[in-house]
């Protein structure tokens, strides 16, 4: 990670030192922001997905009932690299640069946690986020010919896959799995230069919120026989249990857009 912010510093600054001040004439470099433009992007994601569990669990025997019941909550880090490809286009308006955008992005991000509802944790939650996208909104403003700051936001969308465990030994053990694609928000901001006329390099910084992502429930019922005598020769362990999960994601990334159009307009 070090590596990458290490380059993307040096691929600025020798931007920058490249366009120079010595006259207007070089300063204006020949390069508009306006126009279609796609690119393929890369970085790393931390994301968050608390979770809540209610647990109960019953053994009867026929003669007298017993049970448990248990809650609890725990936090999933979902931390892995990620990539895609975006498309976009710029209008500009003096300084100002406004447009819209869409990307595409394929995750590793996965974690797990364990919820220690009893003295014993018997809960387990795993995630996995598949995939994200965004469909947002930029507007930003031209530091110089060739670069410029901006904020983004609009709508995030992705896919979580979400599966819970839990038991109360000796009672039964109840799986719980929810898998959906589900739209939230995503708002940031970036830097963006151009390197030549057409080709642009860019550092963004995302954070997302997808809500609830996971919200399911289940029971189980196991029956067996007990050699405790003929009164009590059926055991019956009732269990249930539903979940709760919410995901938000921290992203930086980096990305590489060619612009297609070639037209040129000086700095005012």
């Amino acid at each position: 990670m070090r590596g990458l912010i290490f380059l993307l510093v040096l691929a600025f600054s020798s931007g920058a030192l490249a366009d120079g001040t010595p006259n207007k004439q070089t300063y204006e470099a020949p390069f508009s922001w306006t126009g279609l433009y796609v690119g393929v992007n890369g970085g790393y994601g931390w994301g968050h997905a608390p979770s809540h569990l209610n647990f109960s669990s019953t053994q009867n025997t026929g003669l007298a009932a017993r049970g448990v019941s248990a809650a609890g909550s725990a936090t999933a880090d979902l931390d892995g690299w990620f990539g895609g490809g975006l498309v976009g286009y710029n209008w500009r308006s003096g300084r100002w640069l406004y447009g819209v955008e869409t990307d595409f992005q394929w995750t590793s991000q996965e974690g797990n946690s364990s919820i220690c509802a009893t003295p014993a944790c018997v809960v387990e939650a795993d995630h996995r986020l598949d995939w994200f996208g965004t469909l947002r909104s930029r507007l930003g403003y031209l530091l110089d010919p060739r670069s410029f700051l901006y904020v983004t936001g609009g709508l995030a969308y992705g896919h979580l896959n979400t599966e819970f465990s839990a038991s109360v030994p000796p009672f039964s053990a109840v799986s719980l799995t929810d898998s959906k694609t589900k739209a939230g928000w995503i708002i940031g901001a970036g830097l963006e230069r151009a390197l030549d006329r057409n080709w642009t390099l860019r550092a963004e910084y995302l954070y997302m919120d997808l809500g609830t992502v996971a919200s399911a429930s289940g029971s189980t019922s196991t029956q067996f026989s007990s050699p405790a005598g003929p009164q009590c020769d059926t055991i019956v362990l009732d269990a249930k249990g539903d979940v709760h999960a919410s995901f938000t994601d921290q992203i930086f990334r980096i990305g590489l857009s060619y612009r297609f159009a070639e037209d040129y307009a000086p700095l005012k």
